[in-house]
């Protein structure tokens, strides 16, 4: 089933929240007028992130380079693609906001040049732009304008944080083979792990050891409290990846971090039910 999005082509959509992704439950759960907003922010993020992966370094460059234009173009009033185009006549926040979105293309730069990062405190900078500035955008959209304050803002880019940290730890192998690593260098040292050896088949004990830790560090950013029951309530989409996240987490550590040998995903079960039942509970 794709959920329709009367202002932007379901192609789009569809690429940037398939059907039965852990995106496409935060849509589901997103009220219906604010939807398109969503989805338009997930399509501008979904391009970025492509661009950055293009097999040609001179492709990706030339992307990402547009794409800066066009943020810049948006921010003008002037945006020429259909998802920046929506945002441009839907976004809650004064246009200057949407500045955000170069966050994005900050951390898709690193992508492109293949950083890596010494200590935990630098990748999770990393994820506060390539993640944390997404959900910050979309706190802005789901939230009452009196609503949006620091403290607010602040938990949405820390569960950024935790989702892009649970990524990182799903895709270690691919990531690896393709010469991206994520993980702390301290903590690699520290248990005599090379870093090539991170898209091995088999992780050593070390490396799940460091995978464990940066699991720690993402859960504690997905169970970041909300302020109060009416942010809790209009972030429901929100609560909705973050719950996901968490228990894909919990399934990785279930398989003891054997994510060398395969790609470690939730149930066609267990999305729905683990969404239906975020989307219902209540701010404690």
């Amino acid at each position: 089933m794709v959920i329709p999005h009367s202002a932007l082509d379901s192609s789009l959509v569809y690429q940037a929240a398939p059907p039965a992704s852990m995106r496409y439950f935060a849509l589901l759960y997103t009220p219906a007028e604010r939807r398109d907003v969503l989805a338009a922010l997930f399509v501008v993020d979904a391009e970025i992130r492509a661009a950055a992966r293009s097999s040609s370094h001179d492709v990706a460059h030339t992307r990402l380079r547009w794409w800066r234009d066009e943020i810049d173009r948006l921010v003008h009033g002037v945006a020429q693609h259909p998802a920046t185009r929506l945002l441009q006549e839907r976004h809650r926040a004064p246009r200057s906001s949407l500045a955000k979105l170069h966050e994005l293309l900050v951390a898709a730069d690193m992508d492109l040049a293949r950083m890596t990062y010494l200590n935990e405190r630098e990748v999770r900078a990393y994820c506060a732009r390539s993640a944390g500035a997404l959900t910050q955008l979309m706190a802005e959209e789901l939230l009452p304008n009196d609503s949006v304050d620091s403290a607010t803002l602040t938990a949405a880019n820390s569960i950024g944080v935790g989702i892009r940290l649970t990524e990182i730890v799903r895709d270690l192998r691919q990531d690896a083979h393709e010469g991206r690593i994520y993980v702390p260098l301290d903590e690699l040292e520290r248990r005599a792990i090379a870093p090539e050896r991170l898209d091995a088949p088999e992780l050593d004990a070390g490396a799940k050891e460091v995978l464990a830790l940066l699991s720690r560090s993402a859960r504690t950013s997905l169970l970041t409290a909300l302020p109060d029951a009416r942010t809790h309530e209009s972030l429901r989409p929100l609560r909705v990846l973050a719950a996901l996240h968490a228990r894909l987490l919990k399934r990785i550590a279930a398989c003891n971090y054997d994510v060398g040998t395969e790609r470690i995903e939730l149930s066609a079960f267990q999305k729905p039910w683990i969404a239906w039942r975020e989307a219902r509970r209540r701010h404690p």
